[in-house]
């Protein structure tokens, strides 16, 4: 981690807001090649950017319009108090796979058939070691040009899932359940929104999958785009500028049964072309 002061300016061409690094950020983050992503606060404010190589060891940060209000800057250089580490620096902990090689004793097409969405759940704890195995599986799910913009929010605190329940009829079961997983991408490392919303897709399903397999029971609740709930959910978790909601999945041991359906339809199949 990295404090420091830094100027804020636009650029030459006075078309982008920049942040200037003092220092080499290859040397000083241990990166010798590839893309910088790093995280920190600038004047108190939560950030998350890419660093941008100038040539001799220079590095700058663009800012967007929603970080430029949140520090302070009206478009005069100014100084700002800047703390940074490579992103990768927040990820604590050892990775906790062994508990889904463990508790899943079943087999991945068996999953994919019999998983259902479950909203009745019974008041049994969910563990710790079984959320961070179900985030695992978040984390092994496929990404565009391995970017990994997906971030996740673990939510146990019982007035803020009723808060949210409350405020959408369609995630009402948030309500009873044992806790949620708020499915976020950073635009900042994806900014294409159509790969950025396949990402936070396929590891939602890899996390309902995971959740199945461990035998308890869960549910997708999308984020509509420009919706109150969407506002409120950045609101209440304090989500940082260019941090998207996607979906969030609502879980704990199933206290209901479903029929299972065969959802095989020949119609829809089509071989070369349409």
């Amino acid at each position: 981690m990295e404090q420091f002061e830094a100027l804020v300016k636009k650029d030459d061409a006075g078309r982008l807001t920049i942040l200037e690094l003092p220092f080499d950020a290859r040397a000083a983050f241990g990166k010798p090649r590839g893309t910088i992503h790093v995280c920190g606060r600038i004047n108190g404010t939560e950030y998350r950017g890419k660093l941008l190589a100038r040539g001799g060891g220079k590095f700058v940060m663009v800012l967007d319009k929603a970080l430029q209000k949140a520090i302070g800057f009206a478009g005069q250089a100014m100084s700002a108090a800047v703390t940074m580490a490579p992103e990768e620096e927040k990820a604590g902990g050892e990775s906790p796979e062994k508990a889904v090689d463990s508790r899943c004793g079943m087999d991945l097409l068996t999953a994919i058939k019999t998983r259902q969405s479950i909203r009745k759940f019974t008041e049994r704890p969910v563990s710790g070691e079984m959320v961070n195995a179900i985030l695992c599986a978040g984390m092994r799910a496929p990404t565009a040009k391995n970017k990994r913009p997906c971030h996740f929010i673990v939510i146990t605190d019982r007035q803020l899932l009723s808060t949210l329940a409350r405020q959408n009829t369609n995630a009402a079961m948030l309500e009873g359940a044992a806790g949620a997983i708020v499915v976020c991408g950073d635009k900042n490392r994806e900014g294409i929104k159509e790969f950025l919303c396949a990402d936070c897709a396929a590891a939602t399903q890899n996390m309902l999958l995971g959740i199945h397999g461990l035998g308890l029971g869960g549910v997708w609740c999308g984020v509509a785009p420009n919706s109150d709930w969407r506002k409120l959910l950045i609101g209440q978790l304090a989500l940082p500028p260019k941090v998207e909601p996607v979906s969030v999945i609502a879980f704990g041991w199933p206290d209901e049964t479903k029929e299972l359906c065969d959802r095989w339809e020949a119609a829809k199949v089509h071989c070369n072309r349409w």
